[in-house]
């Protein structure tokens, strides 16, 4: 004590007093004559102290000159080795850390395996007797793998605990986002031992980190009972190492579920939607990377096409229910076809016919023109179709094509167990009412004004049928006869 407080060198012969019981302890029972104490300082603060002790009298007289050349080397070998010490373990947490990354990258992104693998090197590499992860589930810390030295310890009764946040080690960190070194768990305000009661474990320190993503706390890493040594601020900072890298891999696992949910839902849209839209217009639905405003609208300008088979009673009796199936999903492919072909969608089918809408979800400037331009081809197309039943048919297939422009209520329209994409409004009764006017003329295609003045790319060639109460809030509108049509040119006024 006098050698560490003073700093000097200290020389003891046997023959000086020693009344202090340390003294007597370290130099008489041992058989020590003489013994020689020299202060250890480094930076110029005593770190330690060099003991010499010799059974015979008298034998350091003359020693102190070059015990001083010693003494003062000896403290800058014992840091050099202390930091070589350091440096060897700093590689080797950083090798540790360097294959935990590896390992996480090659795991894909199957959380389980992410789980799985973390803890496995935590326990090679921690040296610790038991450790857990947990993830936060609707405001509890739930245990998804652990794992424990002593193989009479079942931890997978651990799975069906949960930990309520503040509550115990792990619940605190959690809790605050911080990490907690309990030394003695006998001394912690935090330490629960209710999972000690129950596996018979007996927890003695811990150490628990939390796992942080964008700010948001994922869950815990928790370790047990270091081997034959303390946790310690590097145990803290390695394992706050491993936790930042794994994480980034739930974090990446739970953007690749998400990626492959989204993924799956996009297909049955496409799946959904392709059978009534054109590919064109579900690839905007889907993306919509012309702009931020919402592709459903709740009004809108919209130009209906209305196709309806004349005679369809009679010749459904005559061909038997089957034949008629047939016949009507032959009709159906030609005609939708033609209309997906022009950008329109297949709103609903009503039996013998079907309504078409161009201008939703998706509208431009030529829905007009387009609805029209696929009238006139399915109108051409219909010879191919009777052709095509020749023989089976009595007499060829007969239609009518009614066309109206304007407003009506378009989207989602039912409740949560059946939903349909369809449009409401007078503009729809009006295309139906056209439709009665066109059962007179067959294979005619009758078009409102409206949609004459709204097809503005395209010169029609149409024939005045008269004004037409379309009812009381649009009143009467002027009805044409379409005969042909063709785009509007340069030199065309």
């Amino acid at each position: 004590e006098a050698v560490i407080k003073q700093g000097n060198n200290l020389l003891i012969n046997n023959d000086a007093p020693l009344e202090h019981p340390l003294d007597r302890k370290l130099f008489i029972r041992p058989g020590l004559q003489t013994c020689f104490l020299a202060p250890l300082k480094m930076g110029g603060a005593v770190t330690g102290l060099l003991f010499l002790g010799n059974s015979r009298p008298a034998s350091f007289v003359g020693i102190e000159e070059p015990m001083d050349q010693i003494v003062s080397l000896l403290p800058l070998a014992v840091e050099k080795n202390r930091l070589s010490l350091s440096v060897t373990k700093r590689d080797q947490e950083m090798g540790s850390l360097k294959q935990i990354g590896s390992m996480l990258a090659a795991s894909t992104f199957d959380r389980e395996e992410v789980l799985k693998h973390t803890m496995d090197m935590i326990r090679t590499i921690m040296n610790v007797e038991a450790g857990s992860l947990l993830l936060l589930e609707k405001e509890e810390l739930a245990f998804k793998t652990s794992f424990n030295i002593n193989p009479e310890i079942n931890v997978d009764a651990l799975k069906s605990f949960r930990v309520k946040l503040g509550e115990g080690v792990s619940g605190y960190s959690a809790t605050s986002g911080e990490p907690v070194l309990v030394r003695d768990t006998g001394a912690s305000r935090h330490f629960r031992n209710d999972f000690d009661r129950q596996t018979g474990f007996q927890t003695r320190s811990v150490l628990c980190v939390p796992l942080i993503s964008r700010g948001k706390v994922l869950g815990v890493i928790e370790i047990l009972n270091k081997i034959n040594d303390d946790f310690n601020d590097d145990d803290l900072h390695l394992l706050q190492s491993i936790a930042t890298s794994v994480s980034i891999a739930l974090e990446n696992s739970r953007l690749y579920q998400e990626t492959l949910s989204m993924a799956e839902n996009e297909r049955g849209i496409r799946k959904m939607f392709q059978k009534f839209v054109p590919r064109e217009i579900v690839d905007k639905i889907i993306h919509n990377t012309e702009s931020d405003k919402p592709l459903i609208e709740e009004l809108k300008i919209l130009t209906l096409l209305n196709i309806d088979l004349r005679g369809f009673s009679t010749i459904s009796q005559k061909i038997g229910p089957q034949r008629t199936v047939a016949m009507l999903n032959h009709f159906f492919a030609c005609m939708g076809d033609i209309v997906f072909k022009h950008g329109g969608i297949v709103d609903k089918y009503l039996g013998d016919g079907f309504l078409a809408i161009f201008g939703a979800p998706i509208s431009c400037a030529t829905d007009a023109d387009n609805a029209i331009a696929a009238a006139l081809e399915m109108q051409a197309k219909l010879p191919a179709i009777n052709d095509h039943f020749s023989g089976e048919l009595e007499a060829p297939l007969a239609m009518g094509i009614s066309i109206h422009t304007g407003e009506a209520v378009v989207g989602n329209i039912g409740f949560d167990k059946k939903m349909d994409y369809t449009v409401i409004g007078d503009s729809v009764n009006v295309v139906f009412r056209i439709q009665d006017l066109a059962k007179s003329r067959p294979n005619g295609i009758l078009i409102s004004e409206k949609s004459r003045i709204a097809a503005m790319n395209s010169i029609l060639d149409v024939k005045e049928i008269g004004m037409y109460d379309a009812g009381s809030t649009l009143g009467e509108l002027r009805i044409y006869e379409l005969v042909g049509s063709r785009l509007r040119g340069r030199n065309d006024g």
